[in-house]
């Protein structure tokens, strides 16, 4: 992939980094708002991403926490490199294990604040299809599940929004499973799903996300030093990407 696209560098970051910006505003008809579900304020969560680009399979796991008051995330990745990354509204925080330093950047102002993230208020109008799944009992809760779709020529103009030096980009795949708490109304288990061809490469990335201890009392916050990075399309290295 050429340097300065989005999707390794972003999607780490939980959650479809660029879908739900990508979305814009609009539900339409079979759109997501006729799905209820109850925006929580802070909860913890796990996460495994998986990324395969030309059948070479990279995985990473790990576990943080989410506090929607602020917009705020952080998120400690296991095995590999590990690293972290903590956001707080449009701006992300990732640590470079190799120079050892906090890195940042903020994220353009182009609708939805952060990376998709599924549980901020207005993720989940921007699906233009939403599909029952039934139910089953996760975590000990009976929960009801929904597949979402987005509008993928929305999603690829977002995505080449960061590309450099040209290069023919298609989505294929844009979707997110999520079950639901059938009591609280909470999101409990979300599954990102992304596919796409740059050039003659295709990328397939799933995000699987359980949360749990909603109203947990959580701190986030930004490190006290942190090296500005130049542009959102080129943040500091992820675990996907070999760094963190």
């Amino acid at each position: 992939m050429a340097k300065g696209f989005p999707v390794a560098a972003s999607v780490i970051l939980l959650v479809l980094p660029p879908l739900s910006a990508a979305c814009g505003g609009g539900g339409g008809s079979g759109g997501s708002s006729a799905i209820d579900i109850k925006d929580f304020d802070t909860a913890r969560f796990t996460m495994t991403q998986t990324q395969t680009t030309a059948g070479n399979e990279v995985k990473v796991t790990g576990e943080g926490a989410v506090d929607n008051r602020p917009q705020a995330l952080s998120v400690t990745y296991q095995g590999g490199p590990g690293g972290q990354t903590i956001a707080i509204g449009r701006t992300v925080y990732s640590y470079n294990e190799q120079e050892q330093r906090w890195e940042s950047y903020t994220e353009p102002n182009d609708g939805q604040v952060g990376f998709g993230r599924p549980y901020w208020p207005r993720f989940w109008v921007d699906a233009v299809q939403t599909e029952e799944l039934g139910g089953q009992t996760l975590q000990g809760v009976e929960t009801t599940g929904y597949r979402l779709t987005f509008d993928r020529e929305k999603v690829k103009k977002r995505l080449e929004a960061g590309l450099e030096g040209g290069g023919t980009l298609d989505v294929t795949q844009a979707e997110v499973e999520v079950w639901v708490d059938n009591s609280t109304r909470y999101a409990v288990q979300l599954t990102f799903r992304l596919e796409l061809t740059y050039g003659a490469q295709t990328t397939r990335i799933e995000i699987a996300s359980t949360f749990s201890d909603f109203g947990a009392e959580v701190q986030i916050q930004a490190p006290e030093v942190a090296t500005a990075t130049s542009a959102a399309t080129e943040p500091a290295p992820t675990p996907a990407q070999g760094g963190s």
